[in-house]
């Protein structure tokens, strides 16, 4: 016997259950956020801060209780050292919510990772998701960072034109 004689089948085999198998895959479609501009995140944003992102801890419902193993997480925190706070006043270390269902738009941060934070606040927390423009510092680029600038320094849009005025 050949090698080809026993590879090949096993490959063919291969290749045919693993595309069998992808099809049967549903793809994660529980979050659908709308197109957000930056201004218009920066404006409903309460803190917007750049930050190092130090530990995740997981936060468990309590009280009542939904029969189903996953339904006990209610959301991660992660603390973040502020490297650069934009907005609100972050300083220090800060902590962050996202929740973290299987059909949420919950942001997933990384320990050790840098991202730029907008985060609005929530029963007397900060939370994030990924309808917000949170995002690693990793992706930015010059274009983005020049127009958080122009945000930054009170300006907006209205459709492709710049104006003058803060956030109403």
């Amino acid at each position: 016997m050949t090698y080809t004689n026993t590879v090949l089948p096993f490959f063919l085999f291969t290749l045919f259950i693993g595309t069998s198998n992808a099809q049967d895959v549903e793809l994660h479609t529980g979050c659908d956020c709308p197109t957000i501009r930056l201004d218009d995140a920066y404006c409903v944003s309460n803190a917007v801060f750049e930050g190092t992102a130090l530990s995740n801890d997981t936060i468990y419902a309590s009280g009542d209780i939904k029969p189903v193993a996953r339904d006990v997480v209610q959301h991660t925190s992660t603390r973040f050292q502020v490297t650069r706070s934009i907005k609100g006043g972050s300083s220090g270390t800060t902590i962050v919510r996202s929740t973290v269902g299987t059909d949420d738009c919950g942001f997933h941060f990384i320990p050790g990772k840098r991202y730029l934070v907008f985060a609005t606040l929530e029963d007397g927390a900060l939370h994030t998701d990924r309808c917000d423009a949170t995002r690693s510092l990793e992706g930015i680029t010059a274009a983005f960072r020049d127009s958080l600038a122009f945000v930054e320094a009170g300006h907006r849009w209205e459709g492709s034109v710049p104006l003058d005025g803060p956030c109403k």
